[in-house]
């Protein structure tokens, strides 16, 4: 589970990056593909794993808490998503998209930031390290 953790940090990580390098990737990608049920799903079914790992994973991280509680938000948007469907799923995005542009590197810097985060709280427990 930590290794899963870790790489998701990873992955936040290298978002990140993309996002402050070269934006129009992930949100080409996002505007490409909304029309899609397969994002829609992908967006449920990613949040509902990460939400039950975070939460199984906590123990094992520096932060179990925050760990624990991130799970949960996990946990709530997926049913969020469920909830409004895919249709104001997609016109959420269409009108967030815009909206977020100009932010695009504050975006990024908070993405590694929280990738960071993932792989230090992971990288042995507190009580191991002293």
């Amino acid at each position: 589970m930590k290794l899963v953790v870790t790489s998701f940090g990873i992955l936040m990580l290298f978002s990140g990056i993309v996002l402050i390098v070269k934006p129009g990737i992930i949100f080409g990608f996002m505007e490409n593909n909304m029309e899609s049920t397969s994002l829609y799903i992908f967006a449920i079914v990613v949040r509902l794993v990460l939400g039950i790992i975070f939460i199984v994973a906590a123990k094992a991280s520096k932060y179990p808490t925050v760990i624990k509680f991130l799970g949960y938000l996990f946990l709530a948007a997926a049913s969020l998503l469920i909830f409004i469907g895919q249709e104001n799923f997609q016109h959420f995005i269409n009108s967030v998209i815009p909206n977020l542009r100009p932010f695009t590197t504050l975006i990024g810097l908070f993405s590694m930031v929280f990738g960071g985060f993932l792989i230090y709280a992971f990288q042995g427990k507190k009580s191991e390290q002293e």
